[in-house]
């Protein structure tokens, strides 16, 4: 597979300035959304990203459509939703992803038990570097089982949000788990991220569960610090 710097597809970038809206505010929750001719002046893109963009967030939870009705922000985000007062996300305004490295082993045995894998099968791995702006801001190893890989495997090097194309496939989560804490930069995430062995990063580890409780996901992130923000808001 290339290796090659793949820009994040227009709606995408669309939906993460809608999702930052959200998060900061600016579309508050109950609000009706600017309409879709609006939107188009205001990102000047077309009426088909902007109602891709729209899609995907009222699958995600965060927006409410309905026919003849304006779109609005949630005013309860939907039971699929992380905490609503937990925020975090990258600068930037042209976010890429670009594949490192990508196998199938039996060897995981740390991400084959948080996927309750057995030893005798094997999980798929996927290395991953987080641009922001053509600068390299975080490397990601994602872990999957090989049912889940198979369905979302070739937008692994284009998309670095999967979590949307999951559910097209009709592979849905119902709990997400994130814990961040911090780390030093070994050779490699140094290597790969432009640093000095030792630099603080920000690791974000995740475990996702899908239907029945099933682990569909577990992933770890590490950011370069000054690309990354963190919120908790809690209470009005």
């Amino acid at each position: 597979m290339s290796e090659k710097q793949r820009k994040l597809p227009l709606y995408i970038q669309i939906k993460n300035k809608m999702i930052t809206n959200i998060k900061e505010g600016v579309w508050t929750p109950g609000s009706s959304i600017p309409s879709e001719s609006q939107l188009m002046e205001q990102f000047n893109v077309s009426r088909t990203t902007i109602r891709q963009s729209i899609r995907e967030l009222a699958q995600n939870g965060m927006l409410e459509t309905r026919r003849g009705a304006p779109t609005k922000v949630r005013l309860v985000p939907d039971e699929e939703m992380a905490n609503p007062g937990v925020f975090h996300h990258e600068r930037g305004s042209q976010l890429s992803v670009k594949i490192v490295n990508e196998r199938k082993s039996k060897e995981f045995y740390s991400a084959k038990a948080k996927l309750n894998v057995d030893d005798y099968e094997e999980v798929f791995m996927a290395e991953r570097l987080r641009f922001s702006d053509g600068t390299p801001i975080g490397y990601q190893q994602m872990f999957l089982p090989l049912d889940v890989a198979e369905k979302v495997h070739v937008h692994i090097e284009d998309i670095f949000d999967l979590f949307p194309k999951m559910g097209q496939k009709n592979i849905h989560y119902t709990n997400i788990k994130e814990r961040i804490s911090a780390s030093s930069a070994t050779q490699r995430e140094a290597d790969l991220l432009g640093i000095a062995i030792g630099e603080p990063l920000i690791t974000i580890t995740r475990n996702t569960l899908g239907g029945d409780s099933v682990p569909i996901e577990y992933s770890q992130t590490k950011y370069l610090p000054y690309y990354f923000d963190y919120r908790v808001e809690i209470g009005n």
